[in-house]
């Protein structure tokens, strides 16, 4: 009787201990599908994080301009068109052709094709190209066939497809820069004359009187700077300087309430043939530059100093900076003949790689349509100039 219980007692024993073998089996078995579900909503969260800083888009091709076209300008228009004029044309080489252009081209993107406008009344390459606040273009400045130097500006009226010429501006410029302010009237500043004097002055254009106003001059003598409208209306004009350099680092803020300048603080290097591009939080993205320049830098009105906006991947010289409808900005083109793009997100301080061109170019133009897509056209290829256009969306 009494093994009996002995081994009734045993068998109890071993029933128990299988039970809490079993129960720690279990837990062990959750709390690996926990750690699995942790990983894998780590997996999902960082995957998002990469998704929101938005796509690199895609590049395609469309129509070629009629034209071939080196040293000109281009503007966006109000109706989602975009116009290019001037520069060197057809023939062009690394040598330079003589075939300076006095023609001008609409791209549509409904139809992805080019067609000419009426013909403008000078040629011109290195001009300045604006649109004015009633939606005409203004085309000023610049070199022609027998001058270095234009003191001439004319105004395209997209309505009656004609051309009119103002009155004589107060001084030559070519590679200068424009800007249009908030009152309606037109800044030019620096650039050289026809003795390839460079020069500090600046003037207004009113279109209500049809005249040009000398204003307050720069502190500096400036060529291929740029120029940049701020959200506050003034205008931010950084880097200039022959193209072997020297380049100027001092950057200044026109005031219109005014007409005069101040300085706006030293940027980490000169730049010449730089892009400066106004961001929607109403900073100013300043990229690359003559010299081989990868850096950027933002310069911000609310403090009016400069910090690092870090670096490309390859150096950037006569390329285009576009702003997106997502408010990143992508960066086109260089000296060398590059086909890859680059954008740059304010929000993270980074930049990534974007599609590549179909083809390389520099000296191009790239505009931000008002369907947020960028028309990228023309430029220095391969050793020529080129009439290739592509069309960059998101």
């Amino acid at each position: 009787m009494i093994r009996f219980i002995l081994l009734i007692m045993v068998l109890l024993i071993g029933l128990i201990a299988c039970s809490n073998s079993t129960e720690t089996s279990t837990d062990s078995s959750s709390v690996e599908v926990s750690t699995e579900q942790n990983s894998s909503d780590q997996l999902t969260d960082e995957n998002e994080s990469v998704g929101s800083t938005g796509t690199i888009g895609s590049m395609s091709d469309v129509g070629e301009m009629a034209e071939k076209r080196i040293e000109f300008t281009g503007v966006a228009l109000p109706d989602g068109r975009a116009v290019v004029m001037g520069g060197v044309s057809e023939g062009a080489s690394q040598g330079y052709s003589k075939a300076m252009s006095k023609t001008a081209e609409v791209f549509d993107p409904a139809t992805g094709t080019w067609d000419f406008i009426a013909e403008p009344i000078k040629e011109r390459k290195s001009l300045i190209l604006l649109v004015l606040n009633d939606g005409s273009v203004m085309a000023a400045g610049g070199a022609g066939n027998q001058e270095f130097a234009l003191d001439r500006a004319e105004i395209w009226n997209p309505e009656t497809n004609a051309w009119s010429e103002t009155s004589e501006m107060n001084f030559e410029r070519v590679n200068a820069a424009g800007a249009v302010l908030n009152d309606g009237r037109i800044l030019l500043s620096g650039g050289a004359d026809n003795e390839l004097r460079k020069h500090a002055s600046t003037e207004t254009y009113d279109p209500s009187t049809g005249a040009w106003t000398e204003v307050g001059s720069m502190a500096e003598k400036r060529i291929l700077h740029t120029a940049t409208l701020l959200n506050d209306g003034r205008v931010l004009v950084t880097g200039g300087g022959n193209p072997d350099g020297p380049f100027i680092k001092m950057a200044e803020v026109f005031d219109p309430e005014t007409d005069t300048w101040s300085l706006a603080g030293e940027m980490s290097t000169g730049r010449s043939l730089h892009t400066a591009t106004l961001l929607k939080d109403g900073r100013v993205l300043v990229v690359g530059g003559m010299g081989k320049r990868k850096t950027a830098e933002i310069w911000d009105p609310a403090t009016e100093g400069w910090t690092s906006a870090g670096e490309t991947e390859i150096p950037r010289a006569k390329h285009q900076a576009s702003l997106l409808p997502d408010g990143r900005v992508l960066v086109t083109g260089a000296l060398g003949n590059k086909v890859e793009t680059e954008i740059y997100d304010p929000e993270s301080n980074t930049w990534t790689s974007g599609p590549d061109m179909s083809a390389s170019r520099y000296q191009h133009v790239a505009l931000t349509l008002s369907d947020g897509s960028v028309i990228i056209t023309g430029g220095f290829g391969q050793k020529k100039s080129l009439a290739l256009s592509e069309l960059y969306t998101q």
